[in-house]
């Protein structure tokens, strides 16, 4: 009985092991592979898949994607380990079926070969200022009412909430809602909110607040967020932008801030607070904020940074570079461009210390670490504020500083410039 028992335990164990054995290279090399690939039309690449197990890549349209040694017929076995050199013959898509244990499909990997594209790249300080979309909700809190003390949204509103309309009525402004509460005095008001995904409404009656003597809710609110960041590119075409390469978020408001409208202005750099470990630094300055200093409006506030249109004009005698996809950047020395004193731009050294292929967020697809011996006598590394900075490699602009980090200064993360021009 013992015997026939420790055989099944060892035939279950076999099993599991042949299973994983047979399954482990199938999984690992679906999860690693990119499910698409950008390449642009006449250039030379490196396919760097970084997998040590050997499969056959078929490619769907072989006059599309070339490669010397006849790989991409699927009738040979490579090491994905190895890098593959292939040449991107035309405009077009074309499938790279990736395949195992000798025809086994476990991957189709999308190959789209884009025209070439110039750009503008920046470095200049901008202000930025954006109008929420709704009123966001930062809080709420007491107050005195008839001498008790009351919160009349208590687990109703929530921080990260924001209030789209008051008995039906759209809300733009703060001002326009807290007149709107004024005016309906202690009469029951219905919000309608969006919470995460989710649109709600929500019955909140007003009360007196003896402090201000008015009426109030016990929230609260805030409609615009101002602060400066980093031009990082201007199409010169279509005067499309991007910019700061992360999403505008505010400290009062945990998520990134969909907005109605904003723009970007002049900013003059009058002062830099150096960054320490914990302690991250910044840049100051002064924003204009005439109608004349006005550069360009704001239609998108994402993940990967805020995007507008700017008027060509101002921009059309300035240097272009070519735009390097994610399969050219490589690890090594690099430049970024940026404005830290108020002179104009400069050109200081980085390096690329690692390309995190896949990593979830976009805005974290490279490590850069400042080597600029000025630069880091200048800020001590990456401050707030030179999110955005473009980085220019082998004279083609491949992405943006997004991210300082806190422990360490010197280092921070940054954004492919094909993630970005993926949001404009």
């Amino acid at each position: 009985m013992e015997n026939q028992q420790l055989k099944k335990v060892l035939f279950c164990m076999l099993t599991i092991i042949t299973i994983f054995t047979v399954l482990s290279p199938v999984i690992i090399t679906n999860y690693y592979l990119p499910n698409e690939i950008n390449m642009v039309a006449g250039r030379e690449y490196s396919l760097d898949f970084e997998i040590p197990i050997k499969a056959r890549i078929r490619a769907q349209d072989q006059d599309l994607i070339l490669d010397n040694n006849n790989v991409l017929n699927g009738q040979q076995s490579i090491n994905l380990n190895d890098p593959l050199m292939v040449t991107v013959n035309s405009e077009g898509n074309a499938d790279l079926e990736i395949s195992l244990l000798g025809g086994i499909p476990i991957k189709t990997v999308s190959v789209f070969a884009i025209p070439k594209q110039s750009v503008i790249p920046g470095g200049e300080v901008v202000g930025i200022e954006v109008h929420s979309d709704g009123i966001c909700v930062v809080g709420s809190g007491e107050f005195s009412s008839y001498g008790e003390n009351i919160n009349p949204c208590k687990g109703k509103l929530k921080k990260g909430d924001r209030i789209i309309s008051v008995n039906d009525k759209t809300i733009n402004t703060k001002e326009d809602f807290q007149l709107f509460v004024e005016q309906n005095q202690d009469s029951p008001i219905t919000l309608q909110i969006i919470r995460g995904k989710k649109q709600l409404e929500v019955d909140v009656t007003p009360r007196y607040s003896d402090e201000q003597q008015s009426y109030k809710i016990g929230v609260w609110i805030k409609d615009t967020v101002q602060g400066l960041g980093t031009l990082t590119y201007v199409d010169p075409k279509t005067g499309n932008f991007g910019a700061l390469g992360h999403g505008i978020t505010d400290s009062d408001f945990d998520n990134i801030i969909p907005i109605s409208y904003g723009k970007i202005m002049e900013a003059q750099v009058d002062g830099i607070k150096k960054g320490e470990a914990g302690e991250p630094g910044e840049i100051s300055g002064i924003i204009n904020t005439s109608e004349s200093a006005e550069l360009g409006e704001i239609r998108n506030n994402t993940s990967s940074g805020i995007f507008g249109t700017m008027q060509t004009e101002d921009i059309a005698d300035k240097k272009l570079v070519e735009i390097a996809t994610q399969s050219e950047v490589k690890e090594g020395i690099a430049y970024i461009l940026a404005d830290l004193t108020g002179d104009g731009v400069s050109q200081y050294d980085v390096k690329v210390q690692k390309i995190a292929k896949h990593m979830s967020e976009p805005s974290k697809g490279m490590i850069i670490k400042i080597i600029d011996e000025e630069l880091l006598n200048l800020t001590q590394g990456i401050v707030q504020g030179m999110s955005g900075s473009p980085i220019i490699q082998d004279d083609k602009l491949i992405g943006a500083i997004s991210h300082v980090f806190v422990n360490d200064p010197t280092t921070g993360y940054g954004i492919f410039i094909e993630h970005m021009l993926q949001n404009e």
